[in-house]
């Protein structure tokens, strides 16, 4: 059984490599320039549609195709992402590939989302290549099948929050540069360009972003709230609504963002406390919720036979690996609500 199924998934890889060599290969010439040239409609396109004036509403919309997000580029075109492309564009739904390229805009990697999808793809296949086909380990295969397609998901969300954790500990001296270029008789937008020159990436890339857009006619207020919405903090998200309230009211820029550096300066003096004084009973979480896991592996070391009894054991319709897996579950629930309760919002 395990030879047939193996067989099966070398004849899909043997096709989807036949397929990749055809669409690689089969490319017309100036097939680079024309791409380049609909990367650039696309983006303009998606900017009209996502940004649009709400006076304007009763207007024809844009049409945006679907296949926007699966057209968009971010970093260079090597031969090796050439065959990550277009493998994915044959297995990525594009509802599918839609969500998985907002998450990698947010977390700023340079891949499109059915090269990702075709990452994920080829991780479960040499995965169940190796349990399968060299170990002959049927639960293996399942283990490093799941692994293939999690672990890039968990790698992106890791990327993501060490991205939003950098922007946010470069807000303090941001607001203080734009309060000092208000103060010197600066617009806002001329505060922004200078804060962007001046910046390190994330926070400088992310207001040359805002900058251009506001260049290429979309409103200040739309690219704020665009802003806010791919670096997903709440400090920012702070800052974003009072400089739209004051845009509205008017009132003095420089006094209120430096009310708001104050208050944010506070915030995160709050939270560390909130972390010290949380510490204890996160790490108790943590150790308890371990504690079975390193106990087991320890029993193994000792006595294999002994804890095996577990997964081999059968009673009727019962079987020991049930134990097992109720075991993770509430192992996994305890710990969930740990968290929960130790994780304080200010």
């Amino acid at each position: 059984m395990i030879q047939l199924i193996f067989v099966g998934f070398v004849g899909v890889a043997t096709l989807l490599f036949v397929l990749l060599l055809f669409s690689i290969l089969g490319k017309p010439p100036g097939e680079e320039v024309r791409q380049r040239m609909e990367q650039y409609l696309v983006e303009t396109e998606m900017a009209a549609e996502q940004y649009h004036d709400p006076d304007e509403d009763e207007k024809e919309p844009i049409e945006v195709n679907d296949d926007d997000y699966l057209k968009e580029t971010r970093g260079g075109g090597g031969g090796a992402k050439k065959i990550l492309a277009n493998m994915g564009t044959i297995i990525t739904p594009k509802g599918m590939a839609l969500r998985i390229a907002d998450q990698l805009a947010k977390a700023d990697i340079p891949l499109k989302a059915n090269e990702f999808v075709a990452i994920q793809f080829l991780a479960i296949m040499i995965g169940l290549i190796v349990a399968m086909g060299l170990l002959k380990n049927l639960l293996l295969a399942v283990v490093f099948a799941f692994a293939g397609y999690f672990v890039p998901l968990i790698w992106v969300s890791y990327v993501k929050g060490q991205r939003v954790a950098a922007f946010n500990a470069q807000i303090l001296d941001t607001l203080v540069m734009l309060a000092n270029g208000l103060k010197a008789g600066y617009s806002f937008l001329q505060s922004l360009e200078m804060v962007s020159r001046e910046t390190l990436p994330p926070m400088g890339k992310e207001l040359k972003r805002v900058l251009k857009e506001n260049s290429l006619g979309i409103n200040l207020e739309d690219t704020l709230m665009a802003l806010n919405l791919r670096v997903e903090s709440e400090d920012w998200d702070l800052v974003t609504t009072v400089v739209l309230i004051q845009r509205q009211v008017g009132g003095n820029l420089a006094e209120i963002l430096e009310k708001i550096g104050y208050t944010i300066r506070q915030r995160m003096k709050i939270k560390g406390d909130i972390q010290t004084k949380t510490a204890q009973a996160k790490i108790s979480g943590l150790l308890v919720g371990l504690l079975p896991i390193l106990l087991g592996v320890a029993i193994f070391a000792i006595n294999p036979g002994f804890i095996m009894k577990l997964f081999t054991f059968q009673y009727g319709m019962f079987r020991g690996w049930f134990v097992v897996v109720a075991g993770a579950i509430w192992e996994g629930l305890g710990m969930y609500i740990i968290n929960q309760i130790v994780d304080i919002e200010v």
